[in-house]
């Protein structure tokens, strides 16, 4: 399905920039003229006229900059603010794109713009991106991973699906972020970080995740497994599978018998994980 979305934008109700004056500034923008401009927007010289006149006033600041016809006729270019706006307007074009093809790809969450762009545009060397937001923050960590506990704050992040995890970042990268609870996050680390096994109990420095495995690739010196992660909890949800990847030495992947359906638990240190946001 092609789907479009046309985007306006509007003071007191009323519509100052939409794709046909955005167009017009384009055309502007190169050819430096509003004759020649509205000529190769497809419409009138008044309308052109009239539209930069409208913009220029009701905006904030003027987004043309034009000049009388002299020696060598008049011209006129976009201002600072005028180029702002085509930036903006291409970026929020761009963002609406994203959101469609979300729409339309039942494997991305939209829970909000962090996840469409992880999964849309995100490009990072950790496999594992898991969306979700912070639940608690505690600055007395008894992480035996971290040698300067006091510099550190460990975050508990509930996933989408309803899972829940232990992040760990620095004093200063928290204030950086603005890490607060309730802000949506991403926690991203490596697959090498993560192992896999059958046994239940586990460290309580570690992540454990329960999962089914989705996917085996293997050498003979290293196994990559994907696991589709279980929700614990026993209400059935509609929330967007999430994935975890794990590699792993392959006489390891032997001995656990790896098999794709079975159920293991991905494990992973707070101390591996990286957290990404929306300022």
């Amino acid at each position: 399905m092609d789907l479009q979305a046309l985007l306006t934008i509007s003071v007191a109700d009323k519509v100052i920039a939409n794709p046909k004056r955005i167009a017009l500034l384009q055309q502007i923008q190169v050819c430096g003229s509003i004759s020649q401009g509205a000529k190769l927007a497809g419409m009138s010289y008044k309308t052109a006229w009239d539209s930069v006149k409208d913009m220029n006033v009701r905006l904030s600041e003027p987004v043309v900059h034009s000049e009388k016809g002299g020696k060598g006729g008049g011209g006129a270019k976009l201002t600072a603010f005028g180029e702002r706006l085509l930036q903006m307007y291409a970026l929020t074009d761009q963002m609406q794109d994203m959101v469609l093809a979300a729409l339309q790809d039942q494997t991305i969450p939209m829970n909000n713009l962090l996840d469409v762009m992880a999964h849309l545009s995100l490009k990072t060397s950790a496999r594992n991106q898991l969306s979700g937001t912070i639940l608690s923050l505690d600055n007395s960590l008894t992480n035996a991973d971290s040698n300067h506990d006091d510099l550190n704050v460990r975050l508990q992040v509930e996933l989408t699906n309803g899972l829940r995890l232990n992040a760990c970042v620095t004093q200063s990268s928290c204030a950086r972020l603005s890490l607060v609870v309730g802000k949506p996050i991403l926690v991203l680390f490596k697959a090498p970080a993560v192992s896999i096994t059958r046994e239940q109990k586990s460290d309580s420095s570690e992540n454990k995740l329960r999962g089914v495995v989705h996917e085996i690739h293997s050498n003979s010196k290293t196994t990559e497994v994907s696991l589709k992660l279980i929700d614990n909890s026993l209400e059935d949800n509609n929330s967007t599978p999430q994935l975890i990847y794990a590699s792993i030495d392959t006489k390891l992947a032997n001995k656990l018998k790896l098999v794709v359906g079975g159920e293991y638990y991905a494990v992973f240190s707070a101390s591996q994980t990286i957290v990404a946001c929306m300022s």
